[in-house]
């Protein structure tokens, strides 16, 4: 059997066991704390009919005072529906999800303080809510009889924490915080918040990323599945399973990032419109924003895109959207500025009581002002709008292209690519072309390697890739990234049609993918790119362990690592680890229909949305770029395994496994 064959039979197993909570960008199912700063409810400020006596002030005093306040405003949130299950058997997050999906539930967020016996699970309206409390009560899972029952919703952190001043006393920690703050101490403070390695050397945050790291890799070497296999090279990489090269900085230590997500709000003096980063987290009592515009993070091009916008919102009948308040509408700003001098701006709008006809005059507004108005002098080549929070919504965020293009582009390694709005793209352009740089060498590909890329965007690293291996598989779940990945090979055709390629999520892959990269017995070097390698400590050491029923296949062997410094001023980095292991001396048996349709190029099954890309049916397998007559016989997409017509459905609209290089 071929290396081809192998992989794509791997793939096939991979789209069947990869559950929906590892894809990214987005997970449904939370393993984060239940008061995350990016995952708060959002509040409004309408209160009970037992308070209509009341005055608007004394309203709004008791809004403020009251965490739960949330749950009674115009907003979205799934905590209105939430139910507690008890007696659970030891479960993992996947298993969990899967057993609810099989009872016919779909949850919306589900969260475990311990993963023990108690999970709380939200959904998206009262008729999912009770039907799970009707489908799970009584439900018996692993010998345990479960119960359910209505769970209240969680308090809002920051007027919890604010309550804590004991009542009349309670003063915004804001104000008691900062009442006496110079500018210069201000924007210290904010320095802080936002890039915390500010005022030190550079040469100083790379010492102190480079520990970092060492720490992470001396907890492999300390783990008990694989400690046994260090103890004779523990004393020659100081503690470390393997080689750590010297960490590779970034061209760029200030001025490189090309997204920013900003925060609309006020400044300290909670009076003046702001629109920049917060003083600090939300959940420890900050609300006020500060100027970002002397911070030197952003990418230069950005910084007018947010004073135009804070002139506007200042004079815009609708306000800044206040969380803790339950007042206001303009909530983020989000701007992408590129080398190519592209620049992409996404606006987030919280309808709250709002009329649609009155969201509409907020879009020609907001149209008017950048199209024909004081901001036209900004050059913005693509603007969207998007609504969120709209109580009973179904769905995400209304995403609507205000004006201009649909996409911007970037140039990166000598190649072009379509970066649509919600698509990953490396926030450091420079530093990431030295990053695809080190892995297109430990890759040490030829024209005879197939590159198996999982996560993979926009395409940005399988296509950096290209010229030097004979095939890019990759597999992404972002509908929008597919899209981009299959137009980007289009545009750099003459370079050798390729798919794209990105590094895993924070949280790592799943263990079900590791399971199946484990499997794969043709792949026999391993690139592995963490942003944040301390959660995916259990990958690197599942790649490795010996094998057990669980953990079949050949363990890796972790050649050695390198930090690549993707994220000047901030504590994080990259880290790239290598694995190897030995070639297999037999192939596994193969389902010889499968390989015989392989062979004879027999590909009509495409469980891909029509709406992702126009498909040319007369040449079956075929690829073609919608935007132009030509399209490429070499690039085509991987057949699927029409067995489970179910389950093609959930990966149709979550995953695509592509090939785009042959």
């Amino acid at each position: 059997m071929s290396a081809k064959d192998s992989i794509n039979m791997e793939i096939s197993a991979l789209e069947d066991e990869k559950p929906s909570e590892a894809k990214k960008p987005k997970l449904d199912v939370q393993e984060t704390p239940v008061h995350s700063d990016q995952d708060l409810p959002k509040i409004d400020g309408k209160l009970d009919d037992t308070n209509c006596d009341q005055g608007p002030q004394e309203k709004s005093q008791q809004n403020l005072q009251d965490p739960l306040s949330y749950t009674r405003g115009k907003e979205f949130t799934s905590e209105i529906f939430k139910i507690q299950i008890h007696n659970l058997p030891k479960f993992g997050f996947t298993d969990l999800k899967k057993r609810l999906k099989s009872l016919g539930l779909n949850p919306n967020k589900i969260k475990s303080p311990d993963r023990q016996s108690v999970a709380y699970i939200c959904f998206r309206n009262e008729e999912e809510r009770d039907k799970a409390l009707e489908k799970v009560n009584g439900h018996v899972w692993k010998n345990r009889k479960l119960e359910a029952k209505i769970a209240a919703p969680v308090a809002d952190p920051y007027l919890q924490k604010k309550n804590q001043g004991n009542g009349s006393h309670a003063v915004s920690l804001d104000r008691q915080r900062t009442k006496e703050l110079t500018p210069e101490e201000a924007e210290e403070r904010l320095r802080n918040n936002v890039c915390p390695l500010w005022n030190l050397d550079y040469s100083q945050q790379l010492q102190q990323k480079t520990e970092k790291v060492k720490n992470v890799l001396r907890q492999i070497a300390q783990d008990n599945f694989v400690k046994w296999m260090f103890r004779n090279i523990k004393t020659k990489f100081d503690g470390m399973p393997c080689e750590l090269l010297p960490i590779v900085p970034s061209p760029e230590t200030c001025e490189y990032r090309n997204k920013n997500e900003f925060t609309i709000g006020y400044d300290l003096d909670v009076k003046t419109v702001m629109v920049g980063f917060r003083y600090g987290l939300y959940k420890d009592g900050t609300t006020s924003v500060g100027d970002c515009s002397n911070l030197g993070i952003a990418m230069p091009a950005a910084v007018p895109v947010v004073k135009s916008f804070t002139e506007f919102v200042s004079k815009s009948k609708w306000t800044p959207y206040l969380q803790h308040a339950g007042t206001g509408h303009w909530q983020t700003l989000t701007v992408r500025t590129f080398r190519t001098g592209d620049i992409m701006v996404m606006v987030d709008f919280v309808p709250r009581d709002l009329h649609q006809s009155e969201i509409e005059e907020a879009k020609v507004s907001l149209r008017e002002f950048y199209t024909s108005g004081e901001g036209s002098k900004i050059n913005v080549k693509s603007f969207y709008f998007r609504v969120i929070g709209k109580k009973g919504s179904s769905s995400g965020p209304d995403l609507q292209l205000l004006f201009g293009e649909e996409h911007v582009f970037e140039s990166l390694m000598k190649l072009r690519f379509r970066i649509s709005p919600q698509a990953f793209f490396q926030v450091n352009t420079p530093a990431t072309e030295k990053l695809y740089s080190l892995i297109s060498d430990w890759c040490e590909a030829s024209s005879n390697t197939t590159l198996l890329d999982v996560c993979c965007g926009t395409g940005t690293i399988g296509l950096s890739m290209a010229k030097t291996v004979k095939e890019v598989i990759g597999i992404e779940m972002c509908t929008q990234a597919v899209e981009d990945a299959r137009a980007n090979v289009a545009i750099n055709a003459a370079l050798r049609d390729v798919v794209a390629v990105v590094d895993p999520p924070r949280a790592g892959l799943h263990k079900d993918v590791i399971r199946v990269l484990r499997r794969c017995t043709s792949i026999q070097r391993l690139v592995y790119v963490s942003c944040n390698p301390e959660i995916a400590l259990t990958n690197f050491i599942d790649l490795i362990r010996p094998e057990t029923g669980r953990h079949k296949g050949s363990p890796f062997t972790l050649v050695k690592a390198v930090p690549v410094d993707l994220f000047p001023g901030t504590k994080h980095c990259e880290l790239v680890l290598l694995f190897t292991r030995e070639s297999p001396k037999s192939s596994p048996p193969t389902d010889s229909a499968a390989v015989a349709a392989a062979e004879s190029g027999k590909d009509d099954s495409f469980t891909i949305d029509s709406n992702t890309v126009e498909m040319k049916k007369e040449n079956p397998g075929v690829l073609r770029n919608p935007d132009t007559e030509a399209g490429d016989t070499n690039s085509r997409l991987e057949s699927r395994d029409g067995k489970e017509p179910e389950r093609a459905v959930e990966r149709e609209k979550t995953e695509d496994s592509v090939t785009l290089c042959s």
